[in-house]
């Protein structure tokens, strides 16, 4: 009898261990391919997102409500400083040429492939969708948070144009990112109200994520 209840004990371990092993964590790999698949499958998306540029000799804020269409036109309008808000940046589906409502918003470039304070929106969500993520990982006291490093595949870390994107873990809404060039944070933006859309095929219309 003792022999029985030890095998069966012995089998039970066994069973309760194979059966943990099945249900591994989720990986920071994981849960970002997860999040790139969700974000593909997006028709847009809006958001508050308060920008602060950052050049050798100066630092400017401003504030965007920002309006990103897959299909239709991205909308970029500035909200604040009140000297320049009003001003919209409109992008045409398959351009990459911003046209301007109001007086210019001129602040110059951010790297040497034409990147700008206002189009780095836009190439956030490029990134998103196809960047290459050159490093993933939980973030925050509780890893609450999901960031992801994206960067050009073919050069080394800290040159060029980089890209430092913070996600909600749960939610998977975009709270922040960080552009730098060279190794130098050259932007950062606080994104707050991210709400989503999805395309019409999909279940629902929209979802705040924020």
């Amino acid at each position: 009898m003792r022999k029985l209840t030890a095998c069966v004990l012995m089998m039970t371990l066994l069973l309760s261990g194979c059966q943990a092993g099945t249900t591994a964590a989720e990986t920071p790999e994981d849960a970002a391919l997860a999040l790139r698949e969700e974000y593909q499958a997006l028709a847009g998306w809006s958001a508050v997102v308060d920008v602060s540029v950052c050049y050798s000799e100066a630092v400017f804020d401003f504030t965007l409500d920002a309006r990103w269409s897959r299909e239709g036109e991205t909308v970029l309008t500035v909200t604040a400083p009140e000297l320049v808000a009003g001003i919209t940046a409109r992008i045409a589906e398959g351009e990459t040429v911003l046209e301007y409502d109001g007086a210019g918003l001129s602040l110059g470039l951010l790297d040497g492939g034409g990147l700008t304070p206002v189009s780095a929106v836009p190439a956030v969500m490029e990134q998103i969708e196809k960047g290459y993520m050159a490093k993933c990982a939980w973030a925050g006291e509780s890893e609450q948070y999901l960031q992801i490093d994206f960067r050009d595949p073919e050069l080394e870390a800290n040159t060029g144009t980089q890209f430092l994107l913070t996600f909600d873990r749960a939610s998977r809404a975009l709270l922040s990112a960080e552009v730098s060039v060279a190794g130098e944070t050259v932007l950062t933006a606080q994104i707050s109200n991210f709400t989503t859309e999805l395309k019409q095929d999909d279940a629902g219309n929209s979802t705040d994520l924020g």
